[in-house]
């Protein structure tokens, strides 16, 4: 039997950020929902996802603030790109007509 079948996931949730080192899933993300505000910098930490589950105060098990990713397709493919950016950029400058002929001389 499986546990949970009938909570929503984290990752098909508006509030659901997917870290940019990882693939698409929940465990290493961060929650846009919950975190803490340092009030000299204005900056906000997000809490991670994993956390907020397991948190009955916070979205807990059952998903209490879950709210549906209508663009979800959307979402994974912007992720998909920014996460390869660096090896796309990298394989740029490798493959450059200017970087090629400075190898060969």
């Amino acid at each position: 039997m499986i546990r949970n079948i009938e909570f929503p996931s984290c990752k098909n949730c508006k509030h659901f950020t997917p870290s940019i080192n990882r693939d698409f899933v929940s465990e290493f993300g961060k929650c846009n929902k919950f975190g803490n505000k340092d009030i000299i910098s204005d900056k906000i930490t997000y809490d991670y996802v994993d956390s907020c589950g397991k948190d009955t105060y916070k979205c807990g098990e059952e998903g209490k603030y879950f709210e549906k990713e209508k663009n979800i397709n959307l979402k994974m493919i912007k992720h998909a790109i920014i996460s390869k950016l660096p090896y796309l950029i990298f394989a740029i400058i490798i493959l450059s007509p200017t970087y090629i002929k400075t190898i060969i001389g």
